[in-house]
């Protein structure tokens, strides 16, 4: 059992980690019953895999505090008894318990298997340079629409004749006005119910609009970190609607939530 004990606290530092990394999740989602039991796991096997080690540890270091106070004593009264004994060396210190090649191995593969599903899992919700442009097959009939509709009013205006309007110069009241604000991008709603959140941002960007909002529709409030793990229950407004930046609303479960549309 003493040989199998160090990798047991291995493993149980492993699942320590990855339950401290959920109760970190839960704590940006806001869910803080779950984050309360997350902190309970991790404390319980942080107290297995550590606890003994440090438990040794003071307790060698209180032993050595120990040996050095009798030495210290010992010497003293040697001193005073006129016994040369005192003036030589003390003994050396026991030395700790070396650690074998096989435990520092596998605490290094367990760090390294944490730190990559860390990464891995913060990686799920962040756009890359391929996330802005649209891949999915259905954003392609937009597209196609909109490169023939913008095809048709460039012919279309290149046929009619333009007038040439008179010079007039501008008096002086023209230019003293602001100059009118630019007309807000307008754009029609896709039906993004059912699909994943990150999936839905990037459709509405493809229809023209790039700034859209989500919100927990179970109320409680939880923050869309990984939006790929999120799924659309419902949109504001409804398909086929005009939207501008900031109109569109997307109501979000999370996956394997009732209602995510499995």
């Amino acid at each position: 059992m003493k040989q199998i004990a160090p990798y047991l606290r291995v493993l149980a530092g492993l699942f320590a980690a990855i339950c401290t990394w959920l109760a970190i999740v839960e704590l940006i989602n806001g869910d803080f019953g779950q984050l309360v039991v997350q902190l309970l796991f991790a404390a319980g096997l942080w107290y297995l895999a550590l606890g003994k080690p440090i438990r040794d540890h003071l307790a060698r270091v209180k032993v050595e505090q120990s040996g050095l106070a009798a030495r210290a004593q010992a010497g003293h009264e040697a001193f005073l008894a006129g016994d040369p004994a005192a003036f030589g060396p003390p003994p050396e210190a026991p030395k700790p318990p070396p650690v074998r090649k096989g435990v520092i191995v596998a605490s290094g593969i367990a760090a390294l298997l944490v730190v990559v599903g860390i990464v891995s899992d913060i990686g799920d919700g962040l756009d890359n340079e391929s996330d802005s442009a649209p891949t999915s097959a259905m954003n392609e009939p937009a597209s196609a629409a909109a490169r023939q509709a913008e095809t048709a009013g460039r012919a279309t205006m290149s046929a009619q004749p333009v007038p040439v309007a008179p010079v007039v110069a501008p008096s002086v009241e023209s230019t003293t006005q602001a100059a009118p604000a630019a007309a807000p991008v307008v754009a029609v709603m896709p039906s993004v119910v059912c699909m994943n959140l990150q999936a839905a941002q990037d459709m509405i960007q493809a229809a023209g609009v790039f700034f859209s909002r989500s919100q927990d529709a179970s109320g409680k409030g939880r923050a869309q970190v990984l939006d790929r793990n999120w799924v659309v229950v419902a949109q504001t407004p409804p398909a086929g609607s005009t939207v501008t930046e900031g109109e569109a609303v997307l109501s979000v479960v999370k996956e394997g939530e009732v209602g995510d549309c499995s």
